[in-house]
């Protein structure tokens, strides 16, 4: 197998700007993949959380030999300045579960893995808790742990798509046990409530923001034309 640079997120609308003139590879195990056209660099997204990351990471070496793993994707913000569609280059990942400590290639501040998706009250204490905290995701210290054992350079790059102060309804609920979002569901569920309208249609617009922003900085970060 090839040396490659691994890209990992959670749901492909995370990558869709970036992978969008890559090769599709064959989705397995509920992971998708793409393979840069002209270079050694491979995305996979396989959803959302640890075990799903794990799956991600497997599937990652199934087609390459990983040299250096890449965390990606949208995240909370836990500062009240943070703007939606801003990056976050971790200098470090904390575990929420175990309390590990994870350095990672940025100089960005703490970023924090949590096994559920953080609602406003969630991110308000964790804010509150851990000095240097700068967003919360589900899946970077997996990664990042995956990364330790495998011997590989390791970076956290996230894009906010939610404010500290954004009121928006719990979606826990519908992440299912593989990981993936049951929109359908969740889309039912809102349909009778509509104090969330508002807050669910600018969500949309701050995570197709965060999703273009984060796919050129990962562009930037491993040296690529940057998507157009």
């Amino acid at each position: 197998m090839n040396d490659a640079v691994v890209i990992i997120a959670a749901i492909p609308g995370e990558l869709k700007p970036l992978v969008r003139s890559w090769a599709a590879l064959e989705s397995k195990d509920g992971v998708d993949g793409w393979q840069h056209p002209s270079g050694p660099i491979m995305a996979f997204a396989g959803g959302m959380g640890a075990a799903a990351a794990m799956r991600a990471f497997g599937r990652a070496r199934q087609v390459c030999e990983p040299v250096q793993l890449l965390s990606v994707g949208w995240a909370g913000a836990l500062r009240a300045e943070t703007a939606p569609g801003a990056v976050i280059r971790a200098s470090m990942v904390r575990d929420l579960n175990t309390g590990e400590m994870y350095a990672a290639e940025g100089s960005g501040g703490l970023l924090l893995t949590s096994s559920r998706v953080a609602v406003r009250e969630e991110k308000h204490r964790l804010a509150g808790t851990y000095d240097g905290a700068v967003a919360v995701d589900m899946e970077a210290a997996t990664l990042a742990r995956m990364a330790v054992a495998h011997s590989l350079g390791f970076r956290a790059l996230k894009a906010i798509s939610d404010t500290l102060e954004e009121e928006l309804p719990d979606m826990n609920p519908f992440v299912t046990a593989a990981g993936q979002f049951a929109t359908a569901r969740f889309i039912a569920h809102v349909a009778t409530k509509p104090q969330y309208w508002g807050a669910l249609a600018q969500f949309g617009k701050q995570a197709k923001l965060a999703a273009e922003n984060l796919c050129a900085a990962i562009a930037d970060e491993i040296g690529i034309e940057r998507p157009r």
